[in-house]
């Protein structure tokens, strides 16, 4: 009988323990659901832990450096009710000076959130003891993030990583936990869910926050970080864009990893215009242009006269459709002195704002921007430049262009301004002539680094045709009637343009553009 009784007393203490558990495990959820809140922003985002009532925000330095806009959802009490709300006002406030955490401050005037307990001393973190990971991870295919709640251990109360202090656990933690809150078993934020090691078995690190001082924030401008790091990062970063461009553009995978990485070498030296310039070419290579637009503009006004953020910016602003500000981009472009290595981009610069001004009926500053190239490069003009001469003599005077085309030095913005206030006013275009090839194009590949276009060019019977120029890399088949173009290995170029001078059996003449387009 006895024997049997303490068996029972046996189960009831282990059903006790059990049940305790997970009372206080859902406890620990309720009380802190409130104080864990959602960021987000146009890449993903993140978790942070309510400070303060007014919404001071402690979260993990690499998810707020971001140039993007970001928005907390949170559960607040306004006007005597709780509900969950979200706020769009959100700025990076401070950031530590060593370790991976940043302040975000929430404008949110009504509302009043619900801080969480901080940890205030070493003693409430043990080695051995129970612990809870709370955060927002990201799922695939889950339309928006839910708040969980993972139970382990600490596994190592202090773990050095890169000279900065971590707590080991081995709760789940996942992409979205970051910022999050890692809770003891007496409801206390004892540390920040910062990362886990890939390829090892459940082994988390996060950032502690025990006796964590306000003093201990800087202003995000002074923050040092680890350039040499941030370095090897990006350089890792462009060996996966190279195999990707190797692979001509079928390893979007690889892009996507390589951003990760970049995104990290940014967070590590968040000055570094080149780091926001690398993420916005790698979006503009995905074509997720408003994301390359964020990070390109943060490139340009980490360094306004950095020649390759302003091209590369103007470009994804014709993506969005903003030309204006793209030929603004291009023109202050001009103002950049020239380098040993930009000579190939500057052409194209030229070429796409003189095709934007004279495509816009602003015939006198295109004519100027070939002017100024003349100054700048010194070489001869390319098919597009000369391509548009030919759209300007139709819409100012002769004289007017020989006069902008005369001018050899000291060239600037408010010479281009007065030479276009004595332009004629634009005209409303007029229809294209019925002279315009039929055209139709093909693509067939002819070898493994690149491939070659075909387009068929039909013109009126009895005319002769002669190509007078042509883009490298175009060839005319007379006797066929087509052309054949074979862009230059690993060229992102769209198109290519060839001249023809046509002569009718009345022997006037005029000439033709046709343009070869590959998909």
């Amino acid at each position: 009988m006895k024997h049997l009784i303490r068996h029972l007393l046996a189960l009831f203490l282990i059903s006790s323990l059990t049940t305790g558990q997970v009372i206080d495990s859902r406890k620990i959820f309720e009380t802190l659901e409130p104080s864990v809140v959602l960021i987000s922003n146009a890449e993903g985002g993140g978790s942070g832990v309510v400070l303060t009532a007014d919404g001071l925000i402690l979260t993990n330095y690499h998810v707020a450096n971001t140039p993007l806009s970001q928005s907390i959802e949170a559960i607040v009490t306004e006007n005597g009710k709780t509900h969950r709300m979200t706020f769009d006002k959100v700025t990076l406030f401070k950031v530590h000076a060593q370790s991976d955490l940043a302040l975000l401050k929430v404008e949110a005037v009504g509302s009043t959130f619900k801080p969480a307990k901080i940890s205030k001393s070493q003693n409430d973190t043990i080695a051995g003891g129970t612990c809870f990971a709370m955060g927002y991870p990201f799922v695939p295919g889950q339309e928006k993030p839910v708040l969980t709640i993972t139970k382990g251990i600490i596994s190592s109360a202090r773990r050095m990583v890169n000279d900065n202090p971590y707590i080991q656990l081995d709760a789940a933690i996942n992409p979205g936990n970051s910022g999050g809150a890692l809770v003891n078993d007496k409801g206390v934020v004892i540390g920040i869910p910062t990362l886990k090691f890939e390829g090892a078995d459940r082994i988390g690190l996060a950032a502690p926050v025990a006796g964590l001082k306000m003093n201990e924030f800087i202003d995000p401008a002074d923050k040092k970080g680890n350039p040499q790091e941030a370095a090897r990062l990006a350089a890792m970063a462009q060996s996966l864009v190279f195999r990707d461009a190797f692979s001509f553009g079928s390893d979007p995978a690889a892009v996507e990893l390589a951003i990760y990485l970049q995104r990290e070498a940014l967070s590590l030296e968040p000055r570094n215009p080149q780091w926001s310039l690398n993420i916005a070419s790698m979006y503009h290579r995905l074509k997720k242009y408003p994301l390359a637009l964020a990070y390109g503009e943060n490139a340009v006004w980490l360094d306004p006269n950095n020649f390759y953020a302003r091209a590369l910016l103007a470009d994804v602003q014709d993506a969005v459709e903003e030309p204006k500000k793209a030929a603004a981009n291009r023109l202050a472009c001009f103002m950049i002195p020239r380098t040993a290595n930009d000579l190939d981009r500057r052409k194209y610069v030229i070429e796409r704002l003189a095709d934007h001004y004279v495509n816009h009926q602003d015939a006198a500053r295109a004519v100027y921007v070939l002017s100024w190239a003349q100054e700048i490069i010194g070489e001869e003009q390319s098919v597009a430049q000369r391509l548009v001469l030919q759209k300007a003599e139709k819409l100012v005077p002769a004289e007017l262009i020989a006069e902008i085309m005369a001018e050899k030095s000291d060239h600037s913005i408010a010479d281009m301004d007065s030479f276009a206030a004595r332009a004629p006013a634009p005209t409303p275009p007029q229809e294209s002539p019925t002279t315009n090839p039929a055209d139709s194009s093909s693509i067939q590949p002819q070898s493994t680094v690149c491939v070659t276009v075909t387009s068929e060019v039909k013109f009126k019977p009895g005319v002769s045709a002669q190509l007078m120029d042509a883009e490298p890399g175009v060839v005319f088949h007379k006797d066929s009637g087509t052309l054949e173009w074979t862009p230059p290995p690993f060229s992102r170029v769209s198109n290519a343009k060839a001249l023809f001078l046509l002569t009718t059996p009345d022997g006037s003449e005029e000439t033709q553009v046709h343009s070869i387009q590959r998909k």
